[in-house]
C-alpha cells in the first residue's frame, strides 16, 4: 500500500472516530445568527456584528452565490439584525448595500409557473415574515415577485394550524416564523425548539418575557444555543448553524460515502466502522430515524440507513420504508409540498439492497433526468453533481444499467478541463468527489466506456491531489433555511473519493495497466 493511501486511511479513521461528536459540526449560518442576535444575543454582541459584516459579499448580499433564491433570507435577516443591534457607520453602509442587493435581485423569485422544488427550507414562511418586519420599519422592498411564495406560505400556515405540531416535528423547525405562545410542548429532548437555533432563540425570548424569573427549560434552551454555537467552530458565542444537532444525519452519510466507494468493509477501516453501524442499528425504530434522536423520523435518513444496514448484513425491517413511499417516490417528511429527488434515490437504493422492486422509483428518477443527461433541482442540495451522483448510484444498484451508463457518459462530458467538476464557475472538492462516487461502478468496465471512465477518474485524481496541500474552503451547497455545509459529511465524500482513486491506481499498477 502506498504512503498516500496509508495517510488517507489514517485521516479517515480519525474522521470515523469523531463522527457524531459535538452533535455534528456545521458551517455557521447568517440567518440563524441574525435571528439569535435579535432574540437572544450574547452578553457581548460586537463579535457577532463583526462576523455578520464579514460575511457580506461584494454585491451587497449575504449567502453563497450558487443558488440566488437562497440568498434573500440571509440577506434580509442580516439587514434587520444590523438595524436592531448596531448603529456603527460600517453597519449602516452594509444595510444600505444589502437593501440595494435585495431590491435588484428580487426578480429571481418571479418564476413562470409554479415554484421550483429546490427552494430553501421553510422559505415560504420565513421570507414573507421578514418582508413584513422590514415593512413595519418603513423599508420599501419589492412585493410582486414574492406573490407565489406568499401563497405557498399561506397554504403551509393553514396546514400547521390544523396539525398543532408537537415537539421535534418538521413544522417546529421553523417555529420562529409562525409560533406565538412559548409553550413547553414544543421543547424537545435536545432542549431546543425543532433543532433550530432561530426557533429556540425566539421561544426563549418569549418565554422569559412571560416568566421573567427563568426556569429549568429556559436554562436548557440557553445551554442549547451555547452548544450549537460551539458546533460551528468559529469560537464566537452567538454565531449559530442553521440546524443542530445532526449526528444521525452525519453518521449514515459518512458511511454512505464509504459504501459507494467500496470502503465500508475495507480491512483497515472495518473495525472503526462497525460501532457506528451497530449504533445506527440500535437507534433505528419501526417508524424510522431522524437527524437526531430528538427529531422526527425522515425518509431520507431512514432509507439511507436501511440501505447501509442491509448491505452490511445486519437485520432490518424493510416495512419501515413503506411509511415514506408515495406513488413511486419517497417523501422526507409528511405533508411535503415539493418532492425530493435524492430522497427517492436513497429509497430506491434501499429497495434494491433489500431485493425489492424499485421499478416505480426508478421510473420517477428517469422522468426527472434533464435533457443533458444529469439531474438537478433537488430540495436538499443545490449542486446537480450531488443529485446526479445519488441517482446514478441508485440506478446502478437497481439494475437500470443502460440509464446508468448513459448518464455516466454525460457526467464525463461535463468534466472540466482541469479534471474537476463544479456547478459554479470553478471545480470544487466535494462536487468532484460526488462525480468520482458516481463513476465508481464503471471503473473496471470493458471497452470504450471503461476507457473513458478510467481516463476521467485519472484526471480527477490529479486535480484532487493538487488540492490536497491547500486548506479546504467551506463549501456550502446543502439546502436548509439557507445554504450550508455539514463539515464532516463533506470531508468524508472527499477523503473516500481520494482513497478510492489511489487504491484503484495501485490496482492498475499491480495488474500492469498503463497509468498516466
Amino acid at each position: 500500500m502506498s504512503l498516500r493511501a496509508e495517510r488517507l486511511i489514517e485521516a479517515l479513521r480519525a474522521e470515523i472516530a469523531a463522527l457524531g461528536q459535538q452533535g455534528g459540526i456545521l458551517t455557521p449560518a447568517v440567518y440563524d445568527t441574525a435571528r439569535v442576535l435579535l432574540s437572544s444575543p450574547p452578553e457581548d454582541s460586537r463579535p457577532v456584528v463583526e462576523w455578520l459584516l464579514g460575511q457580506q459579499h461584494e454585491d451587497g448580499g449575504w449567502g453563497p452565490e450558487l443558488r440566488p433564491v437562497a440568498r434573500h433570507v440571509p440577506t434580509l435577516a442580516a439587514v434587520l439584525a444590523l438595524l436592531g443591534a448596531s448603529d456603527s457607520p460600517e453597519s449602516r453602509v452594509a444595510v444600505d448595500r444589502g437593501l440595494q442587493f435585495f431590491r435588484e435581485s428580487a426578480r429571481e423569485w418571479a418564476f413562470e409557473g409554479s415554484l421550483p422544488d429546490d427552494i430553501p427550507v421553510a422559505v415560504e414562511l420565513i421570507l414573507p415574515q421578514l418582508l413584513d418586519e422590514a415593512a413595519a420599519l418603513g423599508l420599501e422592498l419589492p412585493q410582486q415577485p414574492f406573490r407565489a411564495l406568499r401563497a405557498l406560505g399561506e397554504r403551509r400556515r393553514g396546514l400547521i394550524a390544523r396539525m398543532k405540531p408537537r415537539a421535534g416535528t418538521a413544522p417546529v423547525h421553523a417555529w420562529e416564523s409562525w409560533g406565538v405562545q412559548p409553550d413547553l410542548d414544543v421543547l424537545d429532548a435536545a432542549k431546543s425548539v425543532g433543532n433550530s437555533p432561530a426557533a429556540t432563540a425566539l421561544w426563549l425570548r418569549k418565554r422569559l418575557a412571560a416568566f421573567p424569573g427563568g426556569s429549568e427549560e429556559t436554562r436548557g434552551a440557553e445551554e442549547y444555543l451555547r452548544a450549537a454555537a460551539e458546533a460551528t467552530g468559529t469560537g464566537i458565542p452567538g454565531v449559530l448553524p442553521t440546524v443542530w444537532p445532526i449526528y444521525r444525519f452525519e453518521q449514515p452519510w459518512a458511511l454512505l460515502a464509504l459504501s459507494t466507494t467500496g470502503l465500508l468493509s475495507h480491512p483497515a477501516l472495518e473495525d472503526a466502522v462497525r460501532p457506528h453501524l451497530d449504533d445506527l442499528r440500535q437507534a433505528m425504530r419501526p417508524e424510522g430515524l431522524g437527524m437526531s434522536d430528538a427529531f422526527i423520523f425522515d425518509g431520507d435518513i431512514t432509507s439511507t440507513t436501511i440501505a447501509l444496514l442491509a448491505g452490511s448484513g445486519r437485520e432490518v425491517d424493510g416495512r419501515t420504508l413503506e411509511r415514506f413511499q408515495r406513488d413511486g417516490l419517497f417523501i422526507t417528511y409528511a405533508h411535503e409540498l415539493q418532492p425530493s429527488l435524492t430522497t427517492t434515490a436513497h429509497g430506491a437504493l434501499a429497495l434494491a439492497v433489500l431485493g425489492r422492486d424499485a421499478t416505480q422509483s426508478v421510473r420517477f428518477l428517469l422522468e426527472k433526468r434533464g435533457a443533458n443527461g444529469v439531474w438537478e433541482g433537488d430540495k436538499w442540495h443545490s449542486s446537480w453533481l450531488y443529485a446526479t451522483s445519488q441517482v446514478m448510484i441508485a440506478l446502478e444498484r437497481a439494475g437500470a444499467q443502460e440509464a446508468f451508463r448513459s448518464s455516466a457518459q454525460s457526467l464525463i462530458a461535463l468534466q472540466r478541463e482541469d479534471g474537476g467538476w463544479g456547478a459554479g464557475v470553478a471545480s470544487t472538492s466535494s462536487e468532484t468527489a460526488y462525480a468520482v462516487h458516481a463513476l465508481q461502478g464503471l471503473r473496471r468496465a470493458e471497452g470504450p466506456m471503461g476507457e473513458a471512465v478510467r481516463g476521467s477518474l485519472r484526471n480527477a485524481a490529479l486535480w484532487m491531489a493538487a488540492q490536497a496541500g491547500t486548506p479546504p474552503e467551506a463549501e456550502m451547497y446543502w439546502i436548509g433555511k439557507e445554504l450550508y455545509g455539514p463539515t464532516r459529511v463533506d470531508r468524508f465524500f472527499v477523503l473516500t473519493a481520494r482513497l478510492a482513486l489511489e487504491l484503484e491506481r495501485e490496482h492498475l499498477a499491480a495488474s500492469g495497466s498503463h497509468i498516466s
